[in-house]
């Protein structure tokens, strides 16, 4: 029975490999893991499936595409691809939306999150247990032997072969004294709330034109937290989901969200100024003076917090040189996004029609063979991950993650043999 620190604990599940988050990145793991015949636990602190894309409902799936002569095509494949294609086939998506030098896909929060309890109930590899938060780790040598989560009652196990850390916070990497890096204030990016409006007549607010709420926040905005934004429809009548404010922490920086005072005031925070820029739009934005705060998102969307330490970190360099690898598990193609100073937005295109490779390396904990990462804490540098943190690129990477991990469970992790059942998977690697 697992021991921490001298108690015994009740094992929870006993698997080939146990994915912690089941975000965009965790869900694709499992996803692959179980597809490639393992026994998968799936661990997920909220009540329901998709982190950022229902618990966020960040409203837009971006980083799937790259430029494609006059049109768009799918750069991030696999687990990504069949996601954002079940969505547009239950009326619940519409796409390629044109964005920056890139487009976005945009979703309905809602369905997503019962896509994804199809997609994970149809599994029967994958045993999952949501309302269960990872507290710890039991580390044997260079091998990770179990991790320790949170329930209601009390602390237990989850053992197995190998794990894929896709907390977005790097939360078992923390645990097993593995290396990591956090952002200082100037090398982190803010969080946002997003918020639903409903009762928004869509006919005129579409007729104003994006550049309406842009103009609005130019003329009378100077006191909202962002200079830009977008209101983004849900194909549901009347309805829209706001992406317009950066919360910042008491000193006026970016959060640490690994903080729980600073993690408790980000929330307030961002519901304060969910319910400013709504008002805000209700107010100076055509289509919307009949509308109202329906609801924020259950949470704040968190761009940037603690990262990996791998065999490689992928760097901005490299993402803007559109890297090539030999051990290369994913593509990336969406421009570096910063949302790091004042209330403005930067946006760093990489070359036209152009996409860089992630390595295998990136994803391999340094220091714990059997542990792997995906989504924002994977092992890149901060420039780096201004592109490779968003949805669909994250889904690619916990797709490879989950791969890797199969493998490591069995045997040895080569990467000759990760990129052939990727491939078989229908992944894009490049």
């Amino acid at each position: 029975m697992p021991v921490l620190r001298g108690r015994e604990l009740d094992v929870l599940a006993d698997v080939d490999v146990c994915v912690a988050g089941a975000g965009p990145a965790g869900l694709a793991a499992a996803l692959a893991a179980a597809r490639s015949g393992a026994r998968v636990c799936l661990l997920e602190r909220h009540g329901f499936l998709g982190g950022n894309f229902t618990a966020a409902s960040v409203g837009t799936i971006c980083g799937l595409y790259v430029a494609d002569g006059a049109g768009w095509t799918f750069v991030t494949r696999g687990v990504a691809e069949e996601v954002a294609t079940a969505l547009v086939g239950r009326g619940s998506a519409a796409g390629p939306v044109p964005f920056q030098s890139s487009a976005v896909l945009l979703y309905v929060p809602w369905a997503a999150k019962r896509l994804f309890d199809g997609m994970v109930a149809a599994e029967p590899g994958i045993t999952l247990f949501l309302h269960t938060f990872v507290a710890d780790a039991l580390v044997d040598g260079p091998r990770l032997e179990a991790v320790v989560v949170a329930t209601k009652r009390g602390l237990m196990a989850v053992r197995a072969d190998a794990l894929v850390d896709a907390t977005g916070d790097a939360d078992v990497v923390f645990h097993a004294g593995a290396p990591w890096v956090i952002g200082d204030a100037g090398q982190r990016q803010f969080a946002s709330m997003q918020f639903f409006l409903q009762h928004v007549d869509t006919t005129a607010l579409l007729a104003a034109g994006p550049s309406a709420l842009t103009d609005a926040i130019r003329a009378d905005g100077a006191h909202l937290s962002r200079d830009a934004g977008a209101l983004l429809p849900t194909f549901r009548p009347g309805e829209v989901i706001g992406a317009m404010t950066r919360v910042r922490a008491p000193d006026g920086g970016p959060l640490d969200i690994t903080d729980p005072a600073q993690a408790t005031w980000g929330e307030l925070e961002g519901r304060r100024l969910a319910e400013e820029a709504a008002t805000f739009v209700i107010e100076h934005v055509p289509g919307c003076a009949d509308a109202f705060l329906a609801d924020t998102a259950p949470v704040l969307g968190v761009r940037e917090s603690r990262r990996s330490v791998g065999r490689h970190v992928l760097t901005g360099d490299e993402v803007m040189a559109l890297a090539r690898f030999d051990d290369a598990i994913a593509a990336g193609a969406w421009p570096r996004e910063y949302h790091v100073r004042g209330r403005s937005t930067a946006y760093e295109p990489l070359p036209e029609g152009g996409y860089y490779q992630v390595p295998l390396r990136s994803l391999i904990v340094d220091g714990v063979d059997n542990l792997f990462v995906a989504g924002r804490c994977v092992s890149a540098d901060h420039d780096a991950l201004a592109s490779l943190r968003v949805m669909a690129p994250s889904m690619a990477l916990g797709q490879a993650a989950g791969v890797a991990a199969r493998h490591a469970a069995k045997g040895d992790v080569v990467a000759a043999d990760v990129q052939a059942e990727l491939l078989e998977q229908g992944a894009f690697i490049g």
